[in-house]
């Protein structure tokens, strides 16, 4: 399916708050996709059907997952909103046509990031976070830190999202720690290569 074709289906089925939101986000991911050399064309797909997930409401996330045999962790099953990235894979894969590995990791991941991020992953994990129409306590400082770097977006990003979790209240899912803990790891093995 070409990319039009997909942005007109998704705009149907999407409200149009989050179809504004999907649009913003493939426009991030590709001019951050051209900062970073990631191919632009992945990164405008992956951050159009990053949320096809959300296509139905959230409290019929975990029935729709249960129907199509997708497995659920205990996080998710207590913060159903985080399933909406499987559900994103199946569509992307099913009713959109995409086979590309990168793609679907990088909807997979969208949410909670992982270890061993792709950079086209780190990009749309990215751009769901900065896109020009976020607002929230600290978004103009994340955009800076997107500047300097995806795996130095990516730890700042973590850490945001870990701070308002626990602020809230809300489990942190272990992809989020495991991918926060492995860009530290990283970045102390780098300064002390420089020492």
């Amino acid at each position: 399916m070409e990319f039009k074709e997909m942005q007109e289906r998704l705009e149907k089925e999407l409200p149009a708050k989050r179809f504004h939101h999907t649009l913003a986000v493939s426009e991030t991911a590709v001019k951050l996709a051209r900062r970073y050399g990631v191919d632009e064309k992945k990164a405008a797909i992956a951050g159009l059907l990053h949320d096809s997930g959300r296509q139905i409401p959230t409290k019929e996330f975990i029935a729709k997952a249960a129907e199509l045999g997708i497995p659920l962790d205990e996080v998710e099953k207590n913060q159903p909103i985080l399933i909406h990235a499987k559900l994103g894979v199946y569509y992307a894969q099913q009713e959109f046509g995409v086979t590309d590995p990168d793609i679907l990791s990088s909807i997979r991941y969208h949410t909670t990031g992982a270890a061993h991020m792709s950079p086209l992953a780190m990009v749309i994990y990215l751009a769901d976070l900065v896109e020009p129409n976020r607002d929230f306590p600290g978004v103009d400082t994340m955009r800076e830190e997107v500047k300097k770097g995806l795996e130095n977006g990516m730890r700042k990003a973590y850490a945001h999202t870990m701070e308002y979790l626990l602020d809230q209240g809300l489990l942190i899912h272990p992809d989020c720690l495991a991918g926060y803990n492995e860009l530290v790891l990283k970045q102390k093995e780098k300064q002390n290569g420089q020492e």
